[in-house]
């Protein structure tokens, strides 16, 4: 018995002092400023009108909260059609600001909130959608960096419900 008890004791030192180095070889910097990189790149495929830049974005099973009430879609085949409508967008632009990173200590997978700016044209008709709120997480699954979940709001002026 005592020697099950060691071997224990042992593998589970081994697996924990493992785990320690693993994380202390990580560049977390490095990785923050690449999953930055990411969510600024994430809305390339607006800018290039690619539905397969978008597919390539998501993941297969990414979820995305729009600001309508039935925009709820659980994977790429749901998320596609509402995607290739707003394709249609002409001349895209994305303004980020306050967003803020938040890094697991693994390194492959982060959320982040930001607040965005998003003017477009539709029929040669300017529109911009000022203070829209924008969270997500994002994993990276085979060396690249994929949408696995992404929300967008905008605020209403006063309190929905007062307390």
């Amino acid at each position: 018995m005592k020697i099950f008890t060691l071997l224990f004791l042992f593998l589970l030192f081994t697996s924990c002092s493992n785990g320690e180095k693993k994380n202390e070889q990580l560049d977390l910097q490095k990785i923050t400023e690449e999953a930055g990189a990411f969510i600024d790149s994430q809305f390339n495929f607006f800018y290039e009108s690619s539905l397969g830049l978008a597919k390539n974005t998501f993941s297969n099973d990414a979820v995305l909260i729009g600001t309508d009430a039935t925009e709820y879609y659980k994977g790429w085949d749901e998320m596609k059609p509402s995607i290739e409508g707003q394709l249609a967008l002409e001349n895209p632009k994305f303004n980020s600001r306050n967003r803020n990173i938040f890094l697991s200590s693994s390194g492959d997978m982060a959320s982040y909130t930001q607040i965005l700016e998003f003017s477009f044209e539709i029929d040669g008709v300017e529109n911009t959608v000022r203070n829209v709120r924008n969270s997500g997480v994002i994993q990276k699954i085979n060396g690249q960096w994929k949408v696995v979940q992404i929300h967008w709001s905008i605020g209403v002026q006063g309190q929905a419900i007062e307390y």
